[in-house]
């Protein structure tokens, strides 16, 4: 479908009165820094400023990871994605909402037993410096790729809908979010990201009622369902909102992109410290399995009420004859057309505040995550002396230091930028979750196969995406190749045989001096058994079988789409 490139559109587009906007969102920033201000006396440690000293309670912690999870993407982005790519985008919500279970199954528990906040340190204990240094590096990149995103995206808000310079906007943003991160550490950042995410979701959910309502939904009062009694004159207006397998861009989807989606979405983020920061900070094991609960709960509220607003946008674009008439780069402000068409801009006002309040949650998440990895991993790496209030003031400069950085480099953004969020769960599921996963459930892997499956699997994905190399490529062509996670079909399969096979070899050389018992005592702890002599994970075969697995789908990957 080709469309406008620009906006011209019969219907509101923009405020007639910016104060409205500025002021509700100015409310919500004083909220967010009082919040934080009120926090900041609880930060006596690097505990408390990492993982908030482990006390977060089970609601507030799973709207908070709802928040950190879902992001401005989410609250405006994805109804662009589900008008392009209908009903299977719903595989990535779904991929994506196991994530946070997966985390707790694979690793959440074993990993608070042995104190880690971020991965790169368990990397230190299972692994050694070498490997911590490497992980480290990693996260700090994934994290970059996916907080760029969110700080353009959230000037872009401020420069579209209010009518201010980006680079001015961008500078804003910059100042508010690194200073309340500053304050109070993950204190704040908890509990303004559970704030955020019911500002979120009272954002979407109760105006989509009054629209829905306008349109003639019998079950208006919930969004999330209510549309339903609508589908009939939706097929009527478009057969193909609802066509299961969708030709996009004349490219028939192809069953690898599911798969593709399953590594990406649901194993990538297992990798993200700022998600697997949110489970280390509850009380406990059972807190932390309430948490899940919450997170599935609201996260599907939140993500149900959102397919409600791209299924009204459609109908109300068809019923006014407008549909072909808005540029597909416009249908993630749809919300705010909608909301423009049918409520008062007090009503739109506080909606951007709900989407500012998405991009901020997070951001915030992104930002704590590489202060971890640079203030927290990298020194204790390097056996570094540095005290732990000197580690904590060391977290806020790199706080500071990262905002600067992705501030200089959302001025120019890259090509890659609109799929960089995408990219980053393709990277953290080749090159961090496998070294993880398989490191916490075996003995026999070790720091040479873990070196160099992140190696292996960073530069794979790095080559075969069409953002870093247009030239060389994997997967099909069209949009899905554009979403640039089609190499995963590669890059993941590739990084598993890597540890394997050179975990493996390099117990057989003699001078590079691999002992898997070394390694019995340490997994043994970490799963809560006495160090009683007793042999558990030492086995091989797990380690074959899986290696095995991944040689068809390789092949699978390699063969044209």
């Amino acid at each position: 479908m080709e469309a406008p490139e620009v906006g011209d559109y019969p219907f509101q587009e923009t405020f007639d009165m910016v104060l409205i906007p500025v002021l509700l969102i100015g409310i919500t920033f004083v909220a967010y820094f009082g919040i934080s201000w009120y926090l900041r006396s609880k930060v006596t440690s690097t505990d408390d400023y990492m993982v908030a000293g482990r006390t977060i309670g089970p609601f507030v912690n799973g709207s908070a990871i709802s928040a950190t999870w879902e992001s401005l993407a989410t609250f405006m982005g994805v109804i662009a994605l589900m008008v392009q790519v209908q009903v299977p985008f719903l595989a990535i919500w779904t991929n994506f909402l196991l994530s946070i279970p997966l985390i707790v199954i694979l690793y959440g528990q074993t990993l608070r037993r042995l104190g880690s906040y971020t991965p790169a340190t368990f990397c230190k204990e299972r692994y050694g410096n070498v490997m911590s240094v490497v992980m480290a590096l990693l996260i700090v990149f994934v994290m970059l790729m996916y907080a760029l995103g969110q700080f353009i995206g959230l000037a872009q808000i401020a420069e579209i809908l209010f009518g201010w310079d980006y680079n001015l906007a961008l500078a804003a943003i910059v100042i508010l979010v690194v200073g309340y991160v500053v304050i109070a550490g993950m204190w704040g950042v908890s509990y303004n990201a559970a704030l955020q995410f019911w500002l979120m979701l009272t954002a979407a959910f109760f105006p989509m009622m009054i629209v829905l309502h306008q349109l003639g939904s019998a079950g208006w009062f919930f969004p999330p369902l209510g549309y339903g009694d609508l589908t009939t004159e939706m097929t009527d207006f478009d057969p193909g909102f609802f066509d299961v397998n969708p030709e996009l861009q004349g490219v028939q989807i192809d069953l690898r992109w599911y798969v593709a989606m399953f590594f990406a979405m649901a194993l990538g983020p297992i990798g993200m410290p700022h998600l697997a920061q949110r489970i280390f900070t509850s009380r406990n094991v059972k807190a932390a399995q309430r948490t899940v609960f919450w997170f599935i709960f609201v996260s599907a509220l939140m993500f149900a009420t959102v397919y409600s607003v791209a299924f009204a946008g459609v109908l109300w674009l068809e019923q006014i004859g407008a549909s072909e008439e808005v540029a597909l780069a416009d249908f993630d402000k749809m919300i705010f057309y909608l909301n423009f068409a049918f409520n008062n801009e007090i009503v739109v006002g506080y909606v951007v505040a709900g989407a500012v309040a998405g991009g901020l949650s997070t951001v915030s998440g992104h930002m704590l995550a590489i202060s971890a990895a640079i203030a927290n991993d990298i020194i204790e790496a390097f056996n570094l002396d540095v005290t732990d209030d000197r580690k904590t003031q060391f977290g806020y400069l790199s706080v500071v230091a990262a905002g600067f950085i992705i501030g200089v480099i959302a001025l120019s953004p890259p090509a890659f930028l609109v799929v960089s969020i995408l990219w980053a769960f393709a990277i953290s599921a080749a090159a961090i979750t496998p070294v993880i996963v398989l490191g916490v459930w075996s003995a026999r892997v070790n720091r040479y196969g873990a070196i160099a499956s992140s190696i292996v699997g960073f530069f794979t994905i790095l080559i075969l995406s069409p953002h870093a190399f247009s030239s060389i490529g994997a997967g099909a062509e069209g949009l899905t190749a554009a979403l640039g996670i089609d190499a995963i079909m590669i890059g993941f399969p590739l990084a598993m045989l890597t540890l394997v096979i050179v975990s493996l070899v390099a117990e057989q050389i003699d001078s590079l001096a691999v002992d898997p018992e070394d390694n019995r005592a340490l997994i043994n702890e970490m799963h809560g058994y006495p160090d009683d002599g007793t042999e558990r994970f030492t086995s091989a075969v797990p380690l074959i079988i899986l290696a095995l697995l991944m040689l068809p789908i390789l092949y699978w990957g390699i063969q044209p789409w």
